[in-house]
């Protein structure tokens, strides 16, 4: 390619390089687009008509530019599909030995408590029972559970910071 057709080229691609850029392309991908479009206009040098050079390297370019869109939009849709802690994958296998662990340390904290306060604590948070139905259950009123409820958690808090589950 002789210098001149150079200097005319990139001439008319900084003019493609500030529409690219008002019609919301980023910077980087402005440059890569015209990077593109060079490339392809060596390639068909002579199949280009002289006179609709400047139309061809718009066309192009424009063309490249939409077609990002349009791959960027796919991938949008794509990732949308995946829950983001699915893609991060964060359950690693230390997390894993530590929820064993825990798991372990509350069964033996909870076979410590008393059975009653082992009742209230599996109804509520392992089988998920309201207050009105672990009441029903046990034939007595919300309020009661409430706070026999709140005493378990603290006799149970207790005891795991004291580590006295051990014993």
């Amino acid at each position: 390619m002789d210098e001149e057709l150079g200097l005319y080229l990139e001439r008319k691609l900084k003019g493609v390089y500030y529409v690219l850029l008002k019609m919301g392309a980023k910077k980087e991908d402005a440059e890569d687009i015209l990077q593109e479009t060079a490339y392809r206009f060596v390639q068909l040098l002579d199949g280009v008509d002289e006179r609709y050079i400047d139309a061809w390297l718009y066309r192009v370019a424009i063309n490249l530019f939409y077609d990002g869109l349009k791959k960027q939009k796919t991938m949008d849709r794509y990732l949308a599909l995946f829950k983001t802690e699915d893609l991060l994958n964060l359950y690693t296998p230390e997390q894993s030995l530590i929820d064993g662990e825990f798991v372990k340390q509350m069964k033996i904290a909870m076979s410590k408590l008393r059975p009653k306060d082992t009742e209230l604590l599996l109804l509520k948070y392992s089988a998920e029972f309201s207050l009105k139905d672990m009441a029903h259950l046990l034939e007595t009123t919300d309020k009661s559970i409430k706070t026999q409820l709140a005493r378990a958690k603290k006799r149970l808090r207790k005891m795991i910071e004291e580590d006295t589950y051990y014993e």
